[in-house]
């Protein structure tokens, strides 16, 4: 049975330079501080089931990529190319080269299709990068969510652990997964403050805020020789957000005027019209919730969704209600939001759920959980079934589904929402009630953006093709032209010349389905742990 490395080893059709000596890099032209939906998901080629492992299967024969010969490295220039996420909402991971320096931006998984039985998730295919691995000079993480920091266990090693850079929580929740694997003393991590600008070896890195649907989310700026990059990452403009700050306006503003040669954009939901509802609006309606309840409060949500588990433990404490959490992810979080300063609540309030707590008057007593997805083995489901060991839903209780379905779970959610009924509960969901709020701007929060930085050139990712070509819409009605709109998929390359022009590389790199499916021996990679999905 192979292991990563091996895996790695023996990948073969990636377009891959040779080695040789670097060139000497082109002069400065500037101060570069002044510079699931309704179809399928689109797969990258066939894949294979491989226990306990990764696994890579190479394309059908015919439709290899055009490949390099054997050369020295590419002497100086620019190029980005994505190895996940252009695709697809999830697996996310960018790779902007930099006169032959490589920066990686992000590190995800994604969760797979209800018909892929038996797998756990995929995660990048890194094999393009074999033997480049020295010329990594770091990962930079925008955010704690699992389709961007979630494959980080799985490739880190392979990729002989370069530095990594992301805000406070966003590294502790990367350095909770590398536990996980006992790989946490030999990782680089560093935690980096928003507008702190620091130098990692060519290119100067800075963390610019935004809102989205986890606290410390970033965008990242790379101030090259050749002009400024901006990846949003993943973002929303909202301008009443619940405990955090919104996004630096101002900064984006001041790039745009001092230049900004590419923007990598979120497309998430550049199809939906108008702006994204605030996260305070989900706030008063839960707020009005707890307050007309009259026995136990049920709140199921996404576990990372830590602004909105502190909105309901503000209100649990101002109608006097206990809090008690159920559900792994869902403590682990909560724990470590606690320990870093991101979730406060006074001593005693949060509890883990336990058996004490039917001594406490239902009207005193408010539970979270995680199982929003209707995932079978998750808190919420099996209240519903009647199977979960402390908690036994009943007449009085109002159950809340903070969240909504990702595409693919309406069945499942719905069943869990049909067996509470059943059992006498009282269910509020986002159909009815605003009770969600997607972390993704709509949009108008792209246009928004857009006029913000002045990007001479735009790349939409994060995102399905339908989803992508909407937020290429945009950028059209806005009056860029469509050789400044690039639409790449995984695996292609986009190449910059010394003017700042913009061309896609003839060549790409084989991107291919790489798997995580079962639990093998502790070497050969453990089976990711069950988590809450990925917000949407």
């Amino acid at each position: 049975m192979k292991t990563v490395g091996e895996w790695l080893q023996s990948a073969e059709g990636s377009l891959q330079p040779g080695k040789g000596e670097r060139s000497t890099p082109p002069k400065r032209p500037q101060d570069p501080n002044q510079a699931r939906q309704h179809h399928r998901r689109r797969r990258n080629g066939p894949f294979r089931k491989f226990h306990g492992q990764q696994q890579s299967v190479p394309p059908k024969p015919g439709v290899q990529p055009q490949q390099i010969a054997a050369q020295g490295p590419r002497q100086g220039g620019l190029r980005i190319y994505p190895l996940g996420g252009f695709e697809q909402v999830g697996r996310n991971c960018t790779c902007i080269e930099v006169d032959g320096d490589i920066y990686m931006i992000d590190l995800g998984l994604e969760f797979p299709d209800e018909d892929m039985l038996g797998i756990d998730y995929l995660v990048p295919d890194i094999s393009a990068l074999k033997g480049k691995e020295h010329r990594i000079k770091a990962i930079l993480f925008t955010h704690g969510h699992l389709d961007h920091i979630g494959a980080i266990q799985h490739l880190l090693p392979s990729l002989h652990f370069p530095q990594c850079y992301g805000t406070k929580l966003t590294m502790a929740m990367a350095r909770k997964r590398l536990d996980e694997e006992g790989l946490t003393s030999k990782a680089k991590l560093t935690s980096v403050a928003y507008g702190e600008k620091i130098r990692i070896g060519k290119v100067e890195v800075e963390f610019l805020r935004v809102t989205h649907s986890i606290p410390d989310s970033a965008a990242i700026a790379l101030h090259t020789p050749y002009g400024t990059l901006v990846h949003t990452g993943d973002f929303k403009f909202d301008l009443t957000p619940m405990n955090e700050p919104p996004a630096d306006f101002q900064r984006f503003a001041e790039l745009g005027k001092q230049g900004v040669l590419a923007i990598i954009a979120d497309s998430t939901n550049a199809a939906k019209p108008g702006t994204s509802l605030s996260e305070s609006q989900i706030s008063d309606t839960i707020y009005d919730l707890i307050r007309d309840a009259e026995g136990r409060v049920i709140i199921s949500t996404f576990s990372s969704l830590l602004n909105r588990t502190q909105q309901i433990v503000d209100h649990a404490k101002h109608f006097n209600r206990k809090v008690f959490i159920s559900g792994r992810s869902m403590l682990t979080n909560v724990e470590l939001a606690q320990n870093l300063g991101y979730l406060k609540a006074p001593r005693g309030l949060i509890r883990k759920v336990s058996p004490g707590m039917s001594k406490l008057p239902d009207k005193e007593v408010l539970i979270i959980t995680t199982g929003s997805q209707g995932e079978e083995n998750a808190g919420l489901a099996r209240i519903g079934l009647g199977t979960h060991r402390q908690i036994i839903v009943k007449k009085g209780d109002t159950v809340i589904l903070s969240s909504n379905p990702i595409i693919g779970n309406e069945r499942a959610v719905m069943k869990v929402v049909n067996n509470l009924h059943l059992k006498g509960a009282t269910v509020k969901t986002n159909a009815e009630l605003a009770l969600h709020t997607t972390g993704h701007g709509h949009r108008n929060d792209l246009l928004m953006m857009h006029r913000l930085v002045h990007a001479k050139h735009v790349i939409p990712e994060h995102g399905e093709p339908f989803m992508r070509e909407a937020h290429a819409e945009i950028a059209r009605d806005i009056g860029y032209q469509e050789n400044q709109i690039h639409m790449l998929v995984n695996g292609e390359i986009l190449e910059f010349d010394p003017q700042g022009n913009a061309r896609k590389s003839k060549q790409k790199f084989t991107v291919n389905d790489v798997i995580i499916d079962g639990r093998g021996s502790a070497s050969e990679g453990q089976r990711a742990s069950a988590l809450s999905g990925i917000p949407m």
